[in-house]
């Protein structure tokens, strides 16, 4: 995906509060391809003991997923943890060429860093989003009797090849039948004709079990909160139809096969603004055509699906732009569509971006013909009433409020990075006339400042007192600036320059560690002032 993408920042789940991001342990992965990348856990609080791990390499939608506070939520009611790697240790999984060992390896470590020794081998719940979004097959394809299941987000089909996104690396004898897959498209991407390649694989193995998440009025990089309820159900339900009821004496569970032929429920795939022909029926009571279904798990999945897939038929585009500078970002004929700007503030790191309906048709990008059904340069209308938002997708950066954003580093960054990606959305909820809108953009930002005084962070040993659960942080820069925080790992996170501990979970390996990062990014106002070396501090906590 071009230079480094960082997934969006977004709040994680903490007993019934929101609070920033959270990873108890970080561990470095040996042999990555990436430099620099580091596998981040988190077990949820009260887990005794894991049943199984959601395990997710970054690209942009990963981490949207896996820190959303609704998903940890179903994961700790499913004592399920959750490992996000970045920068990526082999977004491909070419276990040709080493990556299952690399696998192995960092579980082994983060199963010695955490104290749950489960993690070396309970099953694996795998999702890839875009151009890592065949991963989780090639991981079935390695390991079959450790895959939980397979999520595409964005992405490919199991057997679809692509010397770029999908290298033809299995074996002849490599298949991964009886194993839950499912694949997401939205409208704006391909759902409707991206269908076909999945459906001939159904026909072509007729024991894998695929579905298909068909998201109308969603583009490529919608991580929205409807999407992750549905991907967390989808793995609610593969627990609940492979992991026997019975903890197994020892080690890890043996897998129960989903046999697609003989279980579970078939629906017709989606089609735009079109009502489906059949109605959805188990497998062996389905009576509409075979070779147009994909498989569910049973009726609830069947129906959360239907409940989705029928959103907004018949309901006009419109379209969304950014503005920068009083004036309407034109659209270029890229992945993004729409580059930004980077224009700090006097701070150096605080940026303006705003909203706006766009009233033509734009002839850059064959995309928005395609979504709209009209012209290049045609007149377009719009809802009357809603809020145009802009998120973010991917990327450092907070938002502070709707306009205004700041770069904000983390978890995650590759060390010395030369440029960051961030990625923003900007959407709108339609309307009873018009459907929901959604228009991606990019804004390339320097990994750091290099010109003017350079400047330095004094960041003095963090203590706690014992009965304290948080401690001001003290960190100076040598050029008076505010200095920033993010926590790499540890049971804590950072609000208004505090340092705040949550929970440990039951069975940590104590004592755990905490690092904290402070920042600075310095400014190209005058007088310029160079970005600080970020310098860490890590403590333990009984």
């Amino acid at each position: 995906m071009g230079r480094y993408i960082v997934a969006v920042l977004m709040a994680c789940f903490i007993g019934s509060s929101m609070t920033a991001q959270l990873w108890q342990w970080s561990v470095p992965v040996k042999n990555a391809r990436s430099a620099g990348a580091r596998a981040f856990c988190w077990i949820p609080p009260h887990c005794k003991n894991l049943r199984a791990v959601v395990l997710a390499q970054n690209n942009m939608e990963e981490q949207s997923i896996v820190e959303h506070p609704i998903f940890r939520q179903e994961m700790s009611r499913l004592s399920f943890a959750v490992i996000w790697v970045s920068p990526s240790f082999d977004h491909f999984f070419r276990f040709n060429e080493g990556a299952g060992e690399i696998f192995n390896g960092m579980m082994k470590d983060l199963a010695q860093e955490t104290g749950y020794q489960e993690l070396s081998y309970v099953p694996v719940a795998a999702i890839g989003h875009s151009a890592a979004a065949s991963w989780p097959y090639y991981f079935a394809a390695w390991d079959p009797q450790r895959t939980l299941c397979a999520i595409s987000v964005s992405g490919q089909w199991p057997y679809f090849r692509h010397p770029v996104f999908a290298p033809e690396i299995w074996r002849s004898d490599q298949h991964i039948d009886f194993i839950p897959c499912l694949e997401t498209m939205g409208e704006y991407e391909a759902a409707d004709s991206w269908s076909t390649e999945g459906l001939k694989e159904r026909q072509e193995h007729p024991l894998l079990p695929l579905s298909m998440l068909a998201c109308p009025a969603e583009g490529h990089f919608a991580a929205t909160e409807k999407k992750i309820r549905y991907i967390a159900l989808y793995i609610k339900k593969a627990a609940l139809y492979r992991l026997p009821k019975t903890k197994p004496a020892q080690g890890a569970p043996i897998l129960l096969p989903v046999d697609p032929v003989k279980t579970g429920w078939l629906m017709e795939k989606w089609r735009y603004n079109q009502k489906p022909a059949a109605s959805p029926a188990p497998v062996n009571k389905y009576k509409g055509d075979l070779a147009q279904a994909f498989w569910y798990f049973d009726e609830e999945m069947v129906k959360a699906t239907q409940e989705y897939q029928a959103r907004h038929r018949n309901k006009k585009a419109q379209l969304l732009g950014f503005m920068q500078n009083g004036q309407v970002v034109p659209q270029r004929n890229t992945h993004q569509q729409v580059d930004l700007q980077f224009q700090p503030q006097a701070d150096g790191i605080t940026f303006i971006v705003k909203p706006v309906f766009l009233d033509k048709v734009p002839a850059a990008h064959p995309r928005t013909a395609e979504w709209t059904g009209l012209a290049a340069g045609s007149a377009i209308g719009h809802a009357q009433k809603g809020e145009i938002l802009i998120n973010r997708i991917a990327g450092p950066c907070r938002k502070i409020n709707d306009t205004t954003f700041q770069l904000y580093l983390e978890k995650g960054l590759p060390d010395q990075a030369s440029g960051y990606q961030c990625w923003f959305a900007v959407e709108h909820a339609g309307d009873a006339l018009y459907k929901p809108a959604v228009q991606q953009a990019k804004m390339d930002i320097p990994g750091r400042n290099a010109a003017g005084r350079p400047q330095t962070i004094s960041f003095p040993p963090i203590t706690i007192r014992k009965g304290r659960k948080s401690v001001q942080l003290q960190a100076r820069s040598s050029e008076k600036l505010p200095v920033f925080y993010f926590v790499r790992e540890g049971p804590a996170y950072i609000k208004d320059n505090t340092l705040v501990l949550t929970e440990t979970p039951p069975r940590s390996r104590l004592p755990v560690r905490i690092t904290v990062i402070a920042w600075q990014y310095g400014r190209t106002a005058v007088p310029k002032i160079q970005s600080a070396q970020p310098v860490a501090q890590s403590f333990y906590v009984e």
